[in-house]
């Protein structure tokens, strides 16, 4: 396979900022030389993006999303790799349904990681089978959508998962601090008479999390802040040397509370869309390294979930398929480019402790091709998903991934 008039955008990489043709020959980059004619609209090679956060509801909830539409729509979206989480009926604790996950997304470009359930049942009681998750392929371990309220738990999971260097991941909301709740606790949920969701059960349970991690060592990744107090908490919890990883969503980079005057419930999303002052904190915690990658949080829901008056309405929004096209809108002074794609494919990596993706001759090929210009229209037509839950259907968008190529396997959107 031969890629021609490519820009490496990998700022490890001696060709980054090059326009190159690469062979890559039975999933191995063989050759990377300089273009000896230049594009006048080259596309961008990077490293494979990678989510670390996506609802497939399969099993159970196939009805909104299965594992092969919800690989689909990822790689249609750039992804090489999607870490999956456990809220599914059964759940994903024991190792049967661990090899479901991986025998049913085996065969699609898109590589699936699952993450394992920390509890029985998501129960929160006592702990899953963690050690028969990990050796059946479980990348890490969490409750999902779950926050872990039993604290004696995650103690207990913290002090466990040190026996391999496992990784426990944490969904920071006190559930006794947001009954109800169904958008950002502040000035526009008191206009719009909704409930809101206060920052301080965030706060609190990070608080929590990050004291009982002093205590225990061992390694906590917390999922989805949405707060600036969370990202102050997080710094200092690196500075003082605790092994603490945190990424945040990206539509919570994209949108504010706002958003939710129109009463669109596919705003409605946990966390909640908060302040602009949120917004201007965790984009300080991405450009100092607080925050070390961007997820997605992608979460199918079907048209009865969403079609409600909004306090009924089900909380989630997709957003796979559309993640480089959000990416590029938040390209400014103080994000690059390069930042940006560093926190959606290797940080995610970091993370979990995954060899970093190289663009070197040698390597693995994990690559995702884009078109920063490409301008396209995301409708019912060209969604790949089985679920419809998102701001941007029914709106033209600029930048598309192109092309993913996962070792031997490859997907192109069109001949390169």
């Amino acid at each position: 396979m031969d890629l021609r008039n490519v820009v490496v955008q990998d700022t490890h990489s001696t060709h980054h900022g090059q326009e190159v043709d690469i062979r890559i020959e039975k999933g191995i980059i063989k050759a990377i030389a300089k273009s000896k004619i230049k594009s006048a609209s080259p596309k961008m090679l990077t490293p494979g993006l990678m989510d670390l956060s996506s609802h497939f509801n399969d099993p159970g909830a196939e009805y909104k999303e299965d594992l092969n539409t919800g690989l689909k729509t990822a790689c249609e979206g750039g992804f090489t790799d999607v870490c999956i989480l456990p809220n599914t009926l059964p759940v994903v604790d024991n190792r049967s349904t661990i090899e479901y996950v991986l025998a049913k997304g085996s065969q699609q470009v898109t590589s699936v990681h699952p993450l394992g359930a920390l509890s029985k049942k998501l129960e929160g009681d006592s702990l899953a089978e963690i050690l028969d998750l990990k050796e059946s392929g479980a990348v890490a371990f969490t409750d999902g959508t779950v926050p872990i309220m039993n604290a004696e738990l995650l103690l207990t999971a913290l002090q466990y998962v040190q026996k391999f260097n496992g990784i426990v991941i944490s969904r920071p909301r006190d559930l006794s601090l947001s009954k109800g709740g169904q958008m950002h606790e502040g000035n526009v949920s008191t206009s719009l008479g909704l409930v809101g969701m206060s920052s301080l059960s965030e706060i609190v349970m990070i608080e929590r999390d990050l004291s009982i991690l002093a205590y225990t060592g061992g390694r906590l990744h917390i999922h989805g802040i949405s707060t600036f107090e969370s990202v102050a908490l997080i710094a200092k919890a690196k500075k003082s040397g605790l092994a603490v990883t945190c990424d945040v969503i990206l539509h919570q980079l994209c949108y504010t509370d706002d958003s939710l005057c129109s009463f669109d419930s596919c705003y409605k999303v946990d966390p909640p869309l908060r302040t602009n002052k949120d917004i201007q904190a965790l984009k300080k915690g991405l450009k100092n390294g607080t925050i070390d990658a961007i997820s997605i949080d992608h979460l199918p829901q079907d048209i009865e979930g969403k079609n409600l008056e909004f306090d009924m309405a089900e909380f989630g929004m997709i957003g796979l398929q559309t993640a480089f096209s959000s990416l590029l809108s938040l390209i400014s002074t103080e994000l690059s480019l390069d930042m940006l794609l560093e926190k959606l494919s290797n940080g995610p990596r970091h993370v979990l402790k995954l060899p970093r993706v190289k663009i070197e001759e040698g390597e693995f090929a994990k690559l995702t091709l884009l078109d920063t210009r490409l301008k396209w229209d995301y409708n019912q037509g060209s969604n790949i998903s089985k679920s419809n839950n998102s701001p941007l259907l029914g709106h033209p968008l600029t930048g598309k991934s192109v092309g993913v190529i996962n070792g031997e396997k490859s997907y192109f959107l069109s001949k390169v």
